[in-house]
């Protein structure tokens, strides 16, 4: 299970970190995907098969936000973050990975 865990959780911090340029629906459309994806993998952690379709129909969402994010400044990188804080859905994934990390593991 922890792998599975590690996998959801890279593509949280990939989601978060590696995401779009300017343009707030593009920063939200990433953080959209990103809660997709994670309220999908909750409930199939330990089903292999499941979180690898999972991840392969998010993959060409989440290369294309990883995409937007190259070549950026730390600057750029940085208000591309922000922007992102500001989308509902980045906001529930954040909840939701922390509820996750906390819950899975123990503190």
């Amino acid at each position: 299970m922890r792998t599975f865990t590690k996998t959801l959780m890279a593509f949280a911090l990939i989601g978060f970190l590696m995401t779009s340029c300017g343009g707030g629906s593009e920063v939200c459309d990433c953080a959209n995907t990103m809660l997709a994806m994670m309220k999908e993998a909750k409930g199939n952690m330990t089903d292999k098969d499941k979180m690898e379709a999972i991840k392969k129909k998010y993959e060409a969402k989440i290369e294309k936000c990883e995409k937007m994010g190259e070549g950026k400044s730390d600057e750029e990188q940085k208000k591309m973050k922000e922007e992102m804080e500001k989308c509902p859905a980045a906001k529930e994934a954040e909840k939701m990975m922390k509820d996750m990390i906390g819950g899975g593991e123990g503190k």
